[in-house]
């Protein structure tokens, strides 16, 4: 009899340590301190001819900020956000986020201009999906450094869009993603 007790007291005391755990984990916020990064807005459109880009540079900055409002759907008023990482080990979103990085996985590779020039970097995105999962905004939060690299990365999450619609239990009109992109050149 005391050779079962001398067995089950770890096991219980176990259990008990990572319920506690467990619990803790869930209630305390690591991420708290880190600072949020300057978003910026991207729209990648049709190659244009040389001579209409010259022109559309050429356009004053606030023609260019209204443009930037232009690109992202508007949340309906009675709507509910939140943003996660995609990454993120919460369960509430895992299995939704492990489809949504499927689906890109199948359509990201390395953009043919940036490999021609050997380019590296990172690219850090936010994209916006609505509840019914299409794809509301794609803002880049930091550049790669190459155009390359982020309008490639800006074209495979959008050749992927839509997603699956968000799970009713999120009871969200709009989920925030943010994924990175890392390119490297292998030797």
């Amino acid at each position: 009899m005391n050779s079962k007790k001398i067995f089950l007291l770890p096991v219980i005391i176990s259990f008990i340590g990572h319920a506690a755990l467990i619990s803790a984990s869930g209630v305390i916020d690591l991420r708290a301190n880190v600072k949020s990064p300057e978003h910026f807005m991207v729209k990648i459109a049709e190659p244009q001819p040389e001579g209409e880009q010259r022109k559309e540079e050429e356009k004053p900055q606030a023609e260019h900020k209204e443009q930037k409002k232009e690109q992202t759907k508007p949340l309906p008023s009675d709507g509910r956000e939140d943003t996660v990482e995609i990454g993120s080990s919460d369960i509430k979103y895992a299995a939704y986020l492990a489809g949504v990085k499927k689906k890109i996985m199948r359509l990201w590779s390395y953009p043919a201009g940036a490999y021609k020039n050997s380019e590296e970097g990172e690219v850090v995105l936010r994209m916006s999906v609505d509840a019914d999962g299409s794809l509301a905004a794609i803002e880049l939060v930091a550049s790669s450094g190459s155009e390359h690299l982020d309008s490639g990365t800006i074209g495979t999450v959008q050749a992927a869009a839509p997603f699956e619609p968000l799970p009713s239990l999120y009871n969200l009109s709009r989920l925030h993603i943010v994924a990175s992109f890392h390119y490297r050149m292998r030797d």
